[in-house]
């Protein structure tokens, strides 16, 4: 049975250890964390919006794009199921992302969970500098989700996800810590910093360049090995408005390290996505 990459293990630790320093649930009311949701309701509940987003072409990529995109969100007490970028609309911090997720484990202090979201991958067409590259497989991926209460207002995450249709996906291990407050009354913000890292697999489609390629269009090969994917951190900002709408907004700064940052495909190391939206929810 091969062995599994070095960041892997270290991320298969650090999950062990999260759960041993959570432990069981404490007495104490639960502090604020960097979550900027408000109480869950205890029926069913949806939301429904818009964005406008700014985001690179890919993670790597010379240039950014801006589009309008609608938000959908769907939430029954511990199940969870929205749309892309929709997340943060009905879901707590160091939840599963979009698509479908269901807490499994809910405590005072640490929540545990799982999840599915489709990968869209990514076209060669998208952008003129990945010419002559395969089309990244649109694939399925499985994720499991950590979060812990560290206490006065911090939290800390924890994720791992991977392809489960094997389309040369791969995986990728997450490590965060965010922190919430609410600068005046009715508006709540929320910091975060983490990095993110990836198997060889991922690496390879994402960042490497076949033999094939480079005897096809001259692009020099590229073998991309396992490691830290990026360092990212961000701000998110929620300001609910007359009746049930909600204006809210993030900015996310991310900065590609190791083989991803040297891949002759990579461009500019770091990477802005903005997000402005306007959502109204049922509850």
């Amino acid at each position: 049975m091969p062995s599994l990459p070095r960041p892997f293990c270290a991320a298969a630790g650090l999950t062990s250890l999260w759960l041993v320093v959570a432990g069981p649930a404490t007495a104490q009311p639960a502090t604020t964390t960097s979550t900027i949701e408000p109480a869950a309701a205890e029926g069913p509940s949806y939301a429904l919006g818009g964005a406008l987003i700014a985001a690179p072409t890919y993670a790597g990529s010379g240039g950014q794009e801006l589009k309008l995109r609608p938000l959908w969100a769907l939430r029954y007490g511990r199940y969870r199921l929205s749309g892309s970028r929709a997340q943060g609309l009905l879901a707590p911090p160091g939840d599963s992302g979009s698509g479908a997720s269901a807490d499994l484990v809910d405590a005072q202090r640490w929540r545990l969970g799982a999840s599915l979201r489709v990968d869209s991958g990514r076209l060669a067409s998208a952008d003129p500098a990945l010419a002559g590259l395969p089309d990244v497989r649109r694939t399925l991926r499985g994720r499991v989700y950590a979060a812990l209460d560290l206490g006065s207002r911090w939290t800390g995450q924890l994720g791992y996800a991977h392809d489960l249709l094997g389309r040369d996906g791969g995986g990728t291990a997450n490590l965060g810590i965010g922190y919430g407050w609410v600068p005046w009354p009715g508006l709540a913000a929320a910091v975060n910093a983490g990095l993110t890292l990836a198997d060889r697999q991922y690496m390879q489609t994402w960042y490497g360049t076949p033999p094939a390629v480079e005897a096809a269009t001259g692009r020099p090969a590229f073998d991309a090995h396992a490691g830290v994917l990026d360092l990212n951190t961000g701000l998110a900002l929620r300001l609910p408005l007359a009746g049930r709408w909600l204006l809210f907004g993030g900015i996310n700064l991310s900065r590609l390290q190791g083989d991803a940052a040297a891949s002759p495909i990579t461009q500019r190391r770091t990477g802005v996505n903005a997000l402005v939206a306007l959502a109204w929810r049922s509850q």
